[in-house]
């Protein structure tokens, strides 16, 4: 029951991290071609642009589209994480979502100064869809569970 409890977190954490990771690029490849020419860059040139003028990368509508569309995933997320929980159902996305939460903040402190808008947004939104969605789920699993 511990290891199920366990690859329920961690896999928890993998699928926000990968959500994160493939719903830029699967905007960018489909609807900013700006993102696909700065991918193309090489790293160096890559870690320039962001370090001084990431919104010329990333363009305000992608980067909105992509964190509301994250916005949904992490809440499908917790909604998921609630489900195979073991037992403590709720416990378990709370965790989740303070992994999450720490590895922003890390992000946070290590980012230049343009990059922290990104980074801030990211800290703020999903960890809090993540816990609405187990919140929502949680309250069904109340809901639909027969009284002893």
């Amino acid at each position: 029951m511990l290891l199920r409890s366990f690859l329920t977190v961690a896999s928890g954490y993998v699928m926000t991290v990968l959500s994160l990771f493939s719903t830029f690029s699967l905007l960018g490849y489909l609807l900013f071609p700006s993102f696909v020419n700065f991918l193309s860059l090489t790293v160096e040139e890559q870690e320039t642009i962001m370090a001084t003028d990431p919104w010329s990368a990333i363009p305000i509508p992608m980067f909105c589209l992509a964190v509301a569309v994250n916005c949904l995933l992490c809440a499908t997320i917790g909604w998921l994480v609630v489900r195979t929980a073991p037992f403590a159902f709720f416990p378990h996305a709370v965790f989740v979502a303070v992994l999450m939460f720490v590895m922003h903040l890390q992000t946070i402190i290590q980012d230049t100064p343009a990059k922290k808008t990104m980074t801030l947004v990211y800290l703020l939104c999903f960890p809090v869809s993540l816990l609405m969605g187990a919140k929502f789920s949680a309250n069904r699993l109340i809901e639909t569970t027969p009284e002893l």
